[in-house]
């Protein structure tokens, strides 16, 4: 299960763009038509995402996110995945995999 995890790379799917403030971002599917907001946490990991084009895994968002924000890795982890889950649902992200990153953590009970 551990080698699932670390193999699965996440990308920003083609036909959304973003611009980002300090207060966050703003998302724009251009196929659907649909704005989303992202708060501050949200907009450090879709710029984390957007500025690895090959994709990027989980463990590497939640690193990069640990350098922005004093938060237990724990609680990255686990946020981190059910933002992905979410945003993978929306349309917004996809994974080079099975989308099992929130799982894999044990949360999601």
């Amino acid at each position: 299960m551990e080698d699932d995890k670390s193999s699965v790379k996440w990308t920003i799917s083609a036909y959304v763009r973003a611009t980002t403030t300090e207060d966050g971002s703003i998302l724009l599917d251009i196929n659907k038509g649909l704005c989303y907001s992202l708060n501050v946490v949200g907009a450090r990991m879709w710029l984390t995402i957007e500025a690895s084009q090959s994709g990027i895994t989980l463990e590497s968002i939640v690193d990069a996110l640990e350098t922005h924000f004093e938060v237990p890795r724990c609680e990255f982890e686990t946020d981190a995945a059910e933002y992905l889950d979410k945003l993978e649902r929306m349309g917004l992200v996809q994974c080079n995999g099975d989308s099992i990153p929130f799982k894999a953590f044990g949360a999601g009970g």
